[in-house]
């Protein structure tokens, strides 16, 4: 922990020279072929420096942190042990340390991607020419729909590594309306294996998929409401939709509903014991449900309120509210009935049963049930959510 500002500051240093690579001409074909934002470059250093004080232990995973839906970074730094073949003698080790930046494009089929290989040092009674690193993001390149163009590969001894740290930047594309329906989605699957070596003939080699890049192109257009008709995400990213419970707010009632629905089950209903609703942040997500059940979860939680409150319920302007939401598969009667993103067949729920549903439904001010819709509308359209795609949902603190 100590030494994390010596480290943000070596790669914003890092990462203008990258800038100055990226702006210079002449530049490699590769380099040239990527023209990759300059701003995006720039950027680099500032989300390195959030990910390390912001993400954690997160970063050092294979699937790395996604900080928002259009960012993610993967932060390694490793301590490669080495033996003797025959013997398992140990020879002395290899140190490194390895970044990968992505950034998705919200309106647009593309990603751009940084990489990096920093600090390589080897033990002082080994010979630093027979030390080697080899970085291979495959899964990018030679896949249908994606052009991806830049350094995906790179195999070089311990010195050039010190002499060139950076990656040529890699855009990964997809052209507009090319994919599987009814979304017209590509998705992105791309794996870093490093191998270390140490080249004298008798000491094992080290290799290690070290990250996995998990991304998806769409076209869905209109389906997402004006939304950009094109756009990327980072797939292991569930966003949070945040409700605001303040005196102030236009959709006070709904954010009370639904933080009583996943932080005081007393006062919901169905009312059961175990009853535990998804969608709390560090929780089961919920998953958006595209298709024509809205309507009928919408039914199955009117019931709810119908035996609670009676058949004049929406007297005085009210609205049955439910939560999860109508337009997830976690609503009244999918969620009922067994229907999951894994086995949607497109059949209708069967024999949904509102009493045994995981969550809540209550009468709420018409008008505050519609400004929360026009939110989850907005906000399903601004992080590009299509169907099965998870997100949570986190309520703001306010007066009770």
């Amino acid at each position: 922990m100590r030494d994390r500002p010596m480290r943000v500051r070596t790669l914003a240093v890092a990462f203008t020279a990258l800038l100055t690579l990226v702006t210079a001409a002449p530049q490699s074909p590769a380099s040239a072929a990527s023209s990759v934002n300059a701003a995006t470059v720039a950027e680099g250093a500032e989300l390195e420096k959030i990910c390390r004080e912001q993400g954690g232990d997160l970063p050092s995973r294979p699937q790395g942190w996604t900080p928002t839906r259009f960012e993610q970074c993967h932060i390694y730094e490793r301590e490669i042990n080495l033996y003797r073949a025959d013997t398992l003698e140990y020879r002395g080790k290899i140190q490194f340390h390895y970044l990968i930046l992505g950034y998705a494009q919200y309106a647009e089929r593309r990603f751009e991607i940084l990489l990096s290989l920093e600090e390589v040092k080897i033990s002082p009674q080994l010979n630093h020419e027979l030390g080697y690193i080899t970085v291979d993001m495959s899964g990018c390149k030679n896949v249908t729909n994606i052009n991806c163009v830049g350094e995906t590969y790179r195999s070089h001894s311990i010195a050039e590594w010190h002499e060139r740290p950076y990656f040529n930047p890699i855009i990964a594309t997809s052209t507009n309306d090319t994919g599987t329906a009814p979304y017209l989605t590509v998705d992105l699957t791309a794996t870093t294996t490093i191998t270390v070596e140490y080249r004298d003939g008798i000491t094992n080699q080290y290799t290690e998929s070290i990250a996995v890049t998990r991304a998806r192109y769409d076209s869905a257009g209109q389906a997402i409401g004006s939304a950009p008709q094109h756009g990327s995400v980072f797939r292991d990213h569930a966003p949070v939709l945040e409700l605001d419970r303040s005196a102030g707010s236009n959709h006070r009632q709904e954010a009370i509903h639904v933080d009583d629905a996943l932080n005081s089950t007393y006062r919901t209903f169905p009312s059961f014991l175990g009853k535990s609703p998804p969608g709390k942040v560090g929780g089961q997500p919920l998953h958006r449900h595209m298709g024509s059940r809205s309507d009928l979860n919408r039914d199955e939680a009117r019931k709810a309120c119908i035996a609670i409150w009676g058949p004049e319920y929406s007297t005085g302007g009210l609205q049955c509210d439910e939560y999860p939401f109508a337009v997830t598969y976690e609503g009244a009667a999918t969620s009922t009935s067994g229907i999951t993103c894994g086995n949607d067949n497109g059949s209708a729920p069967s024999n949904p049963n509102w009493s045994a549903w995981h969550g809540s439904a209550r009468p709420i001010d018409g008008t505050q049930n519609g400004n929360a819709g026009s939110l989850l509308s907005a906000f399903f359209r601004t992080q590009r959510i299509l169907n099965c795609d998870g997100f949570h949902v986190r309520v703001s603190a306010g007066l009770p």
